[in-house]
């Protein structure tokens, strides 16, 4: 029990109180976006939110040593429920993702991203790269990647697909990968365009060329773009105040809990309020980068955190440049403030790594 509480003092509860904070803007947005009428929605979220902060906790007092012997037997898991979940689990909106246990709904594919980066950063720390061009040596890690994205492609889920392979390159760059690699698979990427654009189904085609000009199809492909757009420049620079927004209140908003979340934030807290959250994101993030470089020699926990938080910011980037019109809508939430179980909780896993990582440095390993 004294080692208990002696790891629960050295954790960083500012860093703690930041991610909790996060977390309330979420649920001040949850309570709009439900007009305070869908209450088991609401409720449902912040139990969620609740949950996820105490396995935040929870994951934090484990000892990193933990996460790195057995980080192949959760890949090897989760694969087999990522499997289970693209064959015959729950069909929802269109795509085969879920698994339900009594009544309870879960994405193997959202857990899979931590347990992917855990492996990749096992892999690396323990093979270390002698020859950059050794390619052969990549077998296993590109296996790791793309086992898992081949099965999420098949559900289909091109937003966490691509946010799987954006960070594993990252990685792979961070392993002291030579450049040659990443330029022969980009020139591989470039030649198999064409037939990558024909795998896609057709709505996806259709979010990707509604990008360049969502007017020209108004009530169709291009209506969550175009309200998405007018909501956030309705709120100018002080917003229209809580619970005020007509954009999102009036229904005119899509997906106003979930995906849009952060058009739902710029109507009623304007540019200062989505300034306010990125900035705290930016803040998360540095914090969390800061963590990882003090980490010169040991590969394991750099890597990891890297891998971990950069999930966390690239993913927030994606879903605010979605529905600001700047990149095309992929059905990623907003971290921690959108609506959701499986991701949510990834997330909160996530900060109780870099946590538990954190800790560690304040005992000196």
């Amino acid at each position: 029990m004294n080692e208990i509480f002696l790891k629960l003092k050295n954790l960083n509860w500012l860093y703690f109180f930041l991610v909790s904070f996060l977390s309330f803007v979420g649920i001040v947005m949850i309570y709009s976006a439900t007009s305070a009428m869908e209450m088991n929605i609401f409720f449902n979220h912040i139990t969620k939110v609740f949950f996820g902060l105490i396995i935040m906790i929870i994951v934090s007092l484990i000892d990193m040593d933990f996460w790195k012997k057995n980080a192949f037997y959760f890949y090897l898991i989760f694969l087999i429920l990522l499997v289970w979940a693209s064959f015959y689990g729950h069909i929802g909106k269109g795509s085969r993702r879920w698994i339900e246990i009594s009544g309870f709904y879960f994405q193997p594919s959202e857990f899979m991203k931590i347990f992917i980066i855990l492996s990749l950063a096992k892999f690396f720390d323990e093979k270390k790269i002698k020859d950059p061009s050794d390619y052969f040596f990549l077998v296993l890690p590109i296996l790791i990647v793309l086992l898992p994205v081949g099965l999420i492609l098949r559900q289909p889920d091109l937003g966490t697909a691509a946010i799987i392979l954006f960070i594993c390159f990252l990685i792979f760059f961070i392993a002291g990968l030579s450049w040659k690699f990443f330029a022969s698979i980009g020139f591989v990427m470039l030649m198999i365009a064409p037939y990558l654009w024909s795998l896609l189904k057709n709505y996806q085609k259709q979010r990707i060329l509604t990008l360049f000009n969502p007017e020209n199809d108004p009530l169709g492909s291009g209506y969550h773009i175009i309200q998405s757009q007018i909501a956030i420049g309705s709120g100018g620079v002080f917003g229209k105040g809580w619970m005020k927004g007509t954009q999102s209140h009036l229904d005119f908003l899509p997906e106003k809990h979930t995906d849009f979340i952060f058009s739902m934030l710029g109507e009623e807290f304007g540019f200062l309020g989505t300034l306010s959250v990125v900035g705290l994101i930016i803040v998360i993030t540095s914090i969390t980068y800061n963590i990882a470089n003090k980490f010169n020699r040991d590969f394991f926990n750099r890597v990891l955190a890297y891998g971990l938080i950069s999930n966390f910011f690239f993913a927030a980037m994606i879903n605010m440049s979605m529905v600001i019109g700047l990149l095309p809508v992929v059905g990623l939430p907003l971290p921690l403030v959108s609506y959701g179980g499986s991701s949510m909780i990834t997330y909160f896993i996530g900060f109780g790594l870099i946590l538990s990582m954190d800790r560690k440095l304040k005992t000196n390993y």
